[in-house]
């Protein structure tokens, strides 16, 4: 944005970056028309990056038409968009960068009430359409952990005891411990359940509310769950059961093992 000249020479630039924020068609519009608000025949470029070719256009409606009719592999989902409007003095100014990842917004004015006031107002509608502040790979991280820590603690009780001399004396000592062979098992299944279906339940949650740019529909508003297709559900179900049948499985041979 080019920065006005103005009697004080001062100009307030704010800048807020969001996540996951999902866009539909009707979010768009209300999106851009907010941020234009209180500039007067603003100068408006809403534009795109298709392939090697950039799009721009006044409005987004005309925009759509135009990458629909000369780049029509663009579909679904779109990769980025970007909102550029200026006042015919340069004294107000709003840029909005979104892309698959995050969302950039970015006020310039000489009247510090205003610009204040329309980033409030873009953020509270961000935050309405899934927006948060960090980035979900902070998520990934965590969830990553999570996980390598219970594969750890299974393969060190699967490991623990092979520095034994004998097959006999890990048998003998496994036979010892029988006594606790029930609770053991029980707070093993319930590790092992816990330890690998809370990351993949998270990934489930993360992946339907992950970031949508859709410029030609509206965007869903319901729970996480009913936002994720229909192939994605059948997993969300057919994988647990399947994991605690391994499970069950797996518990019953080292009991069936030890107890003998």
């Amino acid at each position: 944005m080019t920065t006005p000249g103005s009697p004080s020479g001062q100009q307030t630039n704010l800048r807020k970056v969001f996540y996951q924020c999902q866009l539909g068609k009707s979010d768009l519009d209300s999106l851009f028309a907010m941020a234009c608000e209180g500039m007067m025949s603003a100068q408006v470029k809403i534009s795109t990056n298709a392939g090697e070719t950039l799009f721009w256009k006044p409005s987004l409606a005309e925009l759509v038409e135009s990458v629909q009719r000369d780049a029509p592999e663009i579909h679904g989902d779109w990769a980025n968009l970007t909102l550029q409007a200026d006042s015919p003095s340069q004294e107000r100014g709003v840029k909005i960068t979104i892309d698959k990842e995050r969302t950039e917004v970015n006020f310039s004015g000489i009247d510090k009430t205003w610009a204040f006031g329309q980033i409030a107002r873009v953020e509270n509608f961000l935050v309405s359409r899934g927006a948060v502040f960090s980035s979900p790979r902070y998520e990934n991280t965590v969830s990553f952990i999570s996980l390598a820590f219970f594969v750890g603690l299974g393969a060190f009780f699967l490991i623990h005891g092979v520095g034994d001399e004998t097959v006999a004396d890990c048998m003998e000592r496994a036979k010892k411990a029988s006594r606790n062979d029930t609770f053991f098992n029980v707070f093993m299944a319930v590790t092992f359940s816990f330890g690998l279906l809370f990351p993949f339940f998270q990934f489930l949650r993360r992946r339907a509310s992950r970031a949508r740019l859709k410029v030609d529909v509206d965007v869903s508003r319901d729970s996480w769950w009913s936002r994720l297709s229909n192939g994605e559900r059948i997993a969300a179900v057919v994988v647990p059961l399947t994991a605690l049948g391994a499970i069950g499985t797996i518990a019953t041979a080292v009991h069936n093992l030890w107890g003998n």
